[in-house]
C-alpha cells in the first residue's frame, strides 16, 4: 500500500464516537451540543456567558467630508465611539494608539482619519507597517476596494521583499499608501533619497499589531521608528502616529516607549459584540485520551455540527497532530503555523474564507488579525500563557455577529490547572503589561551605526538616546562609527545591507522527501532543530508525520523520509547554566538581595522516547547532538538570613526550591515579551540557597528583568494563592513541582509560607 494512503487510513484509526453529521446549524445550545458528543467524559467544569454588547454611537466633533462618508459607511451608518474618538485625535494632531478587543473595527478606525488627511492633501501619504506580510496583503485588498470607489486617488501598494523590481520605482514616485512590514523599511531608510517624494509628504503612520513588539524586536521598532523620525524631520514632515494594539495593561507607555512622543489611548469599545460562551474543559477527567486527541475530536465534532472552528495550539507539533487526528473523509481541517512557505498559508487562509474547509489547528502565528472569515468556535489546547494572547484568541470568533463559542482546554499544563478553580476571576484578570528590551545597548548601537549612514549624528542626538556613553567610543574603536568634526558617520555606505531587522538563530532547512504539496521545505530555528527535528525525531509537515533520517550541521540541512508506522517522539533535554558579571543589585530589605546577572545557558538533546500508539509501548533511544550555548539575563533572589523567617535551615532549600517552581508559573501573569523563554532553578550555594529566574535570549532584555523585580511582591502574592488553593496534600505539578527538574526536594506548606513571609519583607 503506498505510504500517503497508509497514512491517510492510520489517520481513520483516531476516529472518535460522535453523532451523526447536521445539515443545518443545531438548535441547542453549544453546552448540549458538546455532552452529546460520545467521546464526552463529563470533560467540562465550567462554563461562562459573556452577555451581547449593544453599539454605542458618536458624531466627530469635526464632521466626515461627504467623500469619505459616503465611500467608507453604508447608508445610515454610524461610526462607533471609539472610531470617532480615534478620528477627533488624529484630527487635532495628535497620536493615538487604539487599545480595544479584537473584531471592534480598528481598521476602519485608521483607515477614515487617514482618508480625510490624504483627501484634503492631494500630495499627502501614508505609510502603513503590519508586523507580517499576511496581514499587508490582507490590508491591500481593502485598500483597493476603497481607491476604485474613491477614482484611484490612493494608489495602495505593498513595498516588500515580494515586491517586483520592475515595480518599485514607481511604487514610491506614486503610491500614496505604502503598505510595509519593519524587516522591509529597516532597509528601504538606506535609500531614502529615492523615497524622498513619499517621505517629505508623509502624514500618517500606522504601525498595527503593536502589542507585537515586545522584548527584543520591541527595542529594534524603537530604533526604526527614532531613524524614520530623524528623516521625516530632514524632509520637513511631521506625521501623526496612529496605533492598534491587541488588550494591553499599558498602550499609551508602551507607544511612547515605542515612538518617544506623547500618546491619547482609546481603549472603551463602542463595537457591539455577539454573545459568548466560554467553557472550560479539563482533559484529566478523561486521562487514557491525550489532550490534543480530545482537542481533534471536540473539533471534528462540532464541525459536523456545521461550525467554523479553530484550533489553537501552543506547539508546532500538536497544532500538526490536531489536523491529522481531526480530519476525516469528509471534513479536513489544515494546520497553519510559521515555517510554511507564504503560498501554503495563503492557501489556507483563501479556503477558510471561501468556506472550502471549516477547521484550522493553527499556533499564535494565526493570533494576529488576518481576516479569515466567519469562525463561530475556537479551542485553545491548552492555555496560552498569558490573558492578552487568551483573548486576542478567542476572539478569533463572532467576528461577524455570530454567537460565538470558546473552549479552553486544560490538562497537565501547571498554571493553567491553578487558574481552572477559578475561571470566573481568570476572564476578569486584567492584561499583562507589554515590554521592550529598550535598555539593549546592542540593539541601539545597530541602529545608532544605520542612522549615522543614513544622516550625520552629533552629539546631542545620541545622548538622547543613549544611557552608555561607552557605546559611541566602542563602535568608534571597532571602525564602525567615524568622527568628522562635531558629528558621527558611518564608516561604511549603507550597512543596512549586513544589519537584519532582529538578529535570528541560525536556522537550519528542511527537506522532505515525497511530500504530498510542492513546498516540501521548510526553515526551522537551530534551537527548535535541537528539540524537535534530532536525527530519528518524528516530524509533521502539513498534516503529514516524517522521520529525520540524516542532518547535515556543516550546511545545516535535515532530511527526512515519510513516517509510515504513526509513531511519535519526544526528546530528552539536558540545561544547565552558569553565572556571568554581576550587572545590578537592589536589597529592598536587609534579609532579602536581589542581583540581576549575566549568565550563559547550555542545551543539548541526549535523547528521546519513542511511542507506539497500536502497542503503547515506550522505548528510549539516545542521540548525540550539537551543544547550543546562548546567554541569559536573570536574576538571583538570596534570603541573606533564612533563620530569621522563622524557618529551620534544613528545611529552607526545599521550601525555595517549590516557592522557585510556583514563581515561574505565575510570572507570565504580569507580562508579555519574552515569557516562553522564562526559566528558574534553585541553587543549593552552599548554607545560602538562591533562586535564579533567567530569560532564554540571545540579547540582554534587562527590561523584563528589572519587571520581575519590580512585580516580585505581586508574584509572591500570585504563588501563595495558586499554592493554597492546590488539592494537593504534598505539591504536585500544578503547584510546586515541575517536570523538568529532577531535584524533587520541595516542600508545599513551606513555599506557602515562603511566599507570605517574603511579601512582608
Amino acid at each position: 500500500m503506498p505510504s500517503d494512503l497508509e497514512a491517510r487510513f492510520r489517520a481513520l484509526s483516531h476516529k472518535a464516537p460522535t453523532v451523526e453529521a447536521s445539515e443545518e446549524p443545531s438548535t441547542a445550545s453549544p453546552i448540549e451540543v458538546i455532552e452529546r458528543a460520545g467521546f464526552y467524559r463529563d470533560q467540562i467544569v465550567d462554563s461562562i456567558v459573556i452577555p451581547a454588547q449593544a453599539a454605542s454611537y458618536q458624531q466627530p466633533a469635526t464632521p466626515l467630508s461627504s467623500l469619505t462618508a459616503r465611500v467608507v459607511l453604508p447608508p445610515g451608518a454610524r461610526l462607533y465611539t471609539h472610531q470617532a474618538q480615534v478620528y477627533d485625535h488624529v484630527q487635532s494632531g495628535a497620536n493615538v494608539v487604539l487599545a480595544t478587543p479584537t473584531a471592534s473595527g480598528k481598521t476602519l478606525a485608521f483607515v477614515l482619519p487617514t482618508l480625510e488627511q490624504l483627501l484634503n492633501d492631494p500630495q499627502a501619504t501614508a505609510l502603513f507597517l503590519y508586523p507580517t506580510k499576511a496581514l499587508a496583503y490582507d490590508q491591500l485588498e481593502r485598500l483597493r476596494e476603497l481607491d476604485q470607489a474613491l477614482g484611484g486617488r490612493l494608489r495602495p501598494a505593498v513595498y516588500d521583499g515580494d515586491t517586483p523590481q520592475a515595480e518599485r520605482a514607481s511604487i514610491r514616485a506614486n503610491a500614496r499608501i505604502i503598505i510595509s512590514n519593519p524587516h522591509g523599511l529597516h532597509l528601504y531608510l538606506g535609500w531614502h533619497s529615492s523615497w524622498t517624494s513619499f517621505l517629505s509628504n508623509l502624514r500618517i503612520v500606522v504601525v498595527d499589531e503593536a502589542h507585537y513588539y515586545v522584548g527584543g524586536i520591541g527595542a529594534s521598532l524603537r530604533g526604526l521608528l527614532w531613524r524614520l523620525q530623524r528623516l521625516t524631520d530632514h524632509y520637513g514632515a511631521r506625521p501623526t502616529y496612529i496605533a492598534a494594539s491587541g488588550t494591553i495593561a499599558n498602550p499609551k507607555e508602551h507607544l511612547e516607549t515605542l515612538t518617544q512622543q506623547p500618546f491619547a489611548v482609546v481603549d472603551k469599545s463602542g463595537a457591539s459584540q455577539s454573545q459568548r460562551t466560554i467553557v472550560f474543559w479539563d482533559c484529566t477527567r478523561d486521562p487514557k485520551t491525550p489532550p490534543s486527541t480530545q482537542a481533534a475530536y471536540l473539533a471534528r465534532h462540532l464541525i459536523r455540527m456545521r461550525r467554523s472552528v479553530v484550533v489553537f495550539s501552543n506547539t508546532r507539533a500538536q497544532a500538526e497532530y490536531v489536523a491529522v487526528a481531526g480530519s476525516d473523509r469528509s471534513h479536513r481541517i489544515l494546520p497553519y503555523r510559521s515555517g510554511y512557505s507564504p503560498e501554503m498559508r495563503r492557501r489556507v487562509e483563501a479556503e477558510l474564507r471561501s468556506g472550502v474547509i471549516r477547521g484550522v489547528s493553527a499556533t499564535s502565528a494565526l493570533e494576529l488579525g488576518v481576516d479569515i472569515g466567519s469562525l463561530d468556535t475556537v479551542i485553545l489546547n491548552g492555555y496560552p500563557g498569558s490573558i492578552s494572547s487568551l483573548w486576542q484568541r478567542l476572539g478569533r470568533a463572532g467576528r461577524t455577529d455570530l454567537e460565538a463559542l470558546g473552549i479552553v482546554l486544560v490538562g497537565g499544563d501547571p498554571l493553567s490547572r491553578s487558574l481552572l478553580a477559578n475561571a470566573a476571576q481568570l476572564l476578569a484578570r486584567a492584561p499583562e503589561h507589554a515590554i521592550s528590551a529598550t535598555d539593549d545597548t546592542e540593539i541601539l548601537a545597530r541602529h545608532l551605526v544605520l542612522a549615522a549612514s543614513e544622516l550625520p549624528l552629533d552629539d546631542k542626538t545620541i545622548a538622547r538616546q543613549l544611557a552608555d556613553e561607552t557605546v559611541v567610543s566602542d563602535l568608534i574603536t571597532r571602525d564602525l562609527l567615524v568622527k568628522e568634526g562635531t558629528v558621527y558617520r558611518s564608516s561604511r555606505q549603507r550597512p543596512h545591507l549586513f544589519t537584519p531587522f532582529i538578529e535570528r538563530e541560525p536556522s537550519y532547512e528542511i527537506h522532505f522527501a515525497g511530500a504530498r504539496d510542492r513546498h516540501g521545505v521548510e526553515r526551522i530555528s537551530i534551537r527548535q532543530a535541537l528539540r524537535e527535528a534530532h536525527k530519528g525525531a518524528v516530524f509533521l509537515h502539513f498534516g503529514s508525520p516524517f522521520r529525520v533520517q540524516r542532518l547535515d550541521h556543516e550546511r545545516r540541512e535535515i532530511y527526512c523520509i515519510p513516517e509510515t508506522e504513526g509513531h511519535h517522539t519526544q526528546p530528552a533535554l539536558f540545561r544547565s547554566l552558569s553565572q556571568g558579571r554581576s550587572l545590578e543589585q537592589v536589597q529592598p530589605h536587609p534579609l532579602l538581595s536581589l542581583e540581576r546577572i549575566e549568565a550563559l545557558v547550555v542545551e543539548q538533546v541526549t535523547g528521546y522516547k519513542e511511542f507506539d500508539p497500536q502497542s503503547r509501548q515506550v522505548a528510549k533511544r539516545k542521540v548525540t547532538s550539537p551543544v547550543i550555548s546562548s546567554s541569559a539575563e536573570a536574576v538571583v533572589i538570596t534570603c541573606t538570613d533564612p533563620s530569621a523567617l522563622g524557618i529551620a535551615p534544613e528545611e529552607f532549600f526545599a521550601s525555595l526550591h517549590g516557592l522557585e517552581h510556583a514563581l515561574v508559573k505565575v510570572l507570565p501573569l504580569l507580562t508579555i515579551g519574552g515569557t516562553s523563554d522564562l526559566a528558574s532553578l534553585t541553587l543549593r550555594n552552599n548554607d545560602l540557597p538562591a533562586m535564579v529566574i533567567y530569560y532564554l535570549t540571545r540579547s540582554h532584555p534587562a527590561a523584563m528583568i528589572s519587571k520581575v523585580i519590580e512585580h516580585l511582591h505581586e508574584a509572591l502574592a500570585l504563588a501563595e494563592r495558586m499554592i493554597g488553593s492546590c488539592a494537593c496534600s504534598d505539591g504536585c505539578a500544578f503547584c510546586v513541582l515541575d517536570a523538568r527538574c529532577d531535584d524533587e526536594v520541595v516542600d508545599k506548606a513551606g513555599a506557602g509560607q515562603l511566599a507570605h513571609l517574603l511579601q512582608k519583607l
